[in-house]
């Protein structure tokens, strides 16, 4: 899944890179309808899905199921709570496969956590790399993050939130 996915490059490479099928979401329409077209120009259409909307709209109404999430939304208007938001909304129950991993593309210094978890479930860092003012953080389940112990999945059945009364 490609969020905030601009022209679509990432999605489009992970697709010339073997993945099955990928979900673009867009805010701007304009930039909907190019992708659609780059899909189509490609042969890759039939393999894809482009919605047009706010990501934080959207994310609850898609499949769900994703095993690789990429997302890169603007930097001068996305701080650390956005990214904290997007990681629970990622992190409900049924959107993020086992085993899956989230891309995050950021401004340098950018205020990301080593570890997100909600809803019964985590996502620890595994990686950061910075190249000039851009950093990529790469996140991937199974963490032992803000819960103080116990191993949290996604796409686990839990549906409890951590860090309440039982957590």
């Amino acid at each position: 899944m490609d969020l905030y996915a601009g022209t679509g490059a990432l999605g489009m490479e992970a697709l010339s890179r073997g993945a099955a099928s990928a979900d673009f979401v867009e805010a701007d329409p304009r930039r909907c309808r190019r992708i659609s077209a780059a899909l189509e120009a490609l042969g890759l259409s039939e393999r894809c899905r482009v919605y047009a909307g706010k990501v934080e709209r959207r994310l609850e109404s898609l499949g769900g199921g994703y095993g690789l999430v990429f997302a890169d939304p603007p930097y001068g208007s996305f701080g650390g709570g956005d990214w904290r938001a997007l990681m629970g909304r990622l992190m409900l129950p049924g959107v993020l496969a086992e085993g899956a991993a989230v891309v995050a593309e950021h401004r340098r210094g950018a205020d990301l956590a080593d570890a997100y978890a909600a809803h019964g479930r985590g996502l620890g860092l595994r990686t950061r790399r910075t190249y000039g003012d851009t950093a990529v953080s790469i996140y991937g389940c199974e963490v032992d993050g803000e819960t103080g112990g116990g191993s949290l999945e996604c796409g686990s059945e839990t549906d409890s939130e951590v860090g309440g009364a039982n957590g």
